[in-house]
């Protein structure tokens, strides 16, 4: 019998496809460990009232006929005709898109008489993936839920959070072993540990921890979402590069503004900072976003026209990271400043 990371040794970079080692890393917990299935269907019965039993064949990433979708988990049973019992699509930072969800759905509710479907996201997004399903779905209140025109599906979300925790019940020393490291390696994983910086150098060689940077950018940039589904992040190519570094561009994320005339966008990211200045978080207006003159001219006659950047005939704020302070409180601090800056940026919201 092997071990949990010598299993995901073989499918990826852990800095680059997280997702996927975590929903194989699940995957194998629940092939090898008969207790573990078990406490999981027992989980799924009280969360949605599906039976979906204990003896199930467990396969990541599925083709699925006639659409060749890829649910990101699949339960099926042992006999002849493999019967889905449930089906799983597991995120991250990832978006989810409406597509995925109804093409799982309808599969289920093609080949199986009872089956559940679960939205597994970090505990972070329960409520932005559950705005998703109800709108997908046209359903309403906290779930389980049973789509009209699929009602033999139950369909939840679920957090990796509380899901861990329920595995966490399961007396068992290798397995708990096995459970330590896949907890550890979800947390860091989903950005739900950013190590504290210590002092300024560590701004200054941001790019050594740049996945725990890029981390707070996707915290901040889904506690300022309230209108629009998240958008995803994107790469943009660097406007200036320093002496003997490779580029690294501006790796953000838009949050868009609701308005009845225009739409209006701004971007948080990390980037190399400019000239003079020390953070590597930057939150931009593009000038090419709605009522970017409007913007502007509110930004320079306000307290904050000192720490305005234009550069591409764009504005750049920077947004001072603090030191010695936890995750949560890096990103609070993070939300607040932007927050001060969208109030001056967009004063009737």
């Amino acid at each position: 019998m092997g071990t949990l990371l010598g299993h995901l040794s073989q499918f990826a970079s852990f800095g680059t496809q997280g997702e996927v080692l975590c929903t194989q890393g699940l995957a194998y917990l629940l092939q090898e460990y008969p207790e573990v299935q078990a406490a999981f269907a027992a989980n799924v019965a009280a969360l949605t009232g599906v039976k979906i039993g204990d003896s199930l064949t467990w396969r990541a990433e599925a083709y699925q006929e006639p659409d060749g979708g890829r649910p990101d988990l699949e339960a099926c049973t042992n006999d002849n005709g493999k019967i889905p019992k449930l089906k799983i699509e597991a995120k991250l930072g990832a978006c989810l898109y409406p597509a995925q969800l109804t093409s799982y759905v309808n599969d289920l509710q093609s080949r199986s008489p009872e089956s559940a479907f679960l939205i597994l996201v970090p505990c972070r997004r329960t409520q932005e993936a559950t705005n998703t399903v109800r709108e997908v779905f046209g359903l309403s209140g906290p779930g389980p839920w049973r789509p009209a025109d699929c009602p033999n599906v139950a369909v939840a979300v679920v957090s990796w959070d509380d899901l861990l925790a329920e595995l966490g019940r399961i007396e068992s020393a290798r397995f708990r072993g096995e459970l330590e490291q896949f907890d550890a390696m979800y947390k860091v994983l989903s950005g739900g540990f950013i190590q504290p910086l210590a002092g300024p150098e560590e701004l200054a060689e941001w790019r050594e921890r740049e996945n725990d940077f890029k981390n707070l950018v996707e915290q901040v940039t889904r506690r300022l979402t309230k209108h629009h589904n998240v958008l995803p992040m994107g790469v943009e190519p660097p406007e200036q590069v320093p002496e003997g570094l490779k580029p690294k561009g501006y790796i953000r994320r838009y949050v868009c503004q609701p308005s009845q005339e225009t739409e209006s966008c701004f971007s948080i990211g990390v980037r190399d900072p400019f000239q003079g200045k020390k953070s590597p978080i930057w939150l931009r207006f593009n000038r090419s976003t709605g009522d970017f003159r409007g913007i502007h001219d509110r930004l320079n006659a306000s307290h904050l026209e000192p720490r305005l950047v234009l550069s591409s005939g764009h504005v750049w704020i920077p947004l001072d990271v603090p030191l010695g302070v936890d995750a949560t409180q890096m990103v609070n601090a993070l939300v607040e400043q932007a927050e001060e800056i969208l109030r001056v940026a967009y004063p009737s919201n």
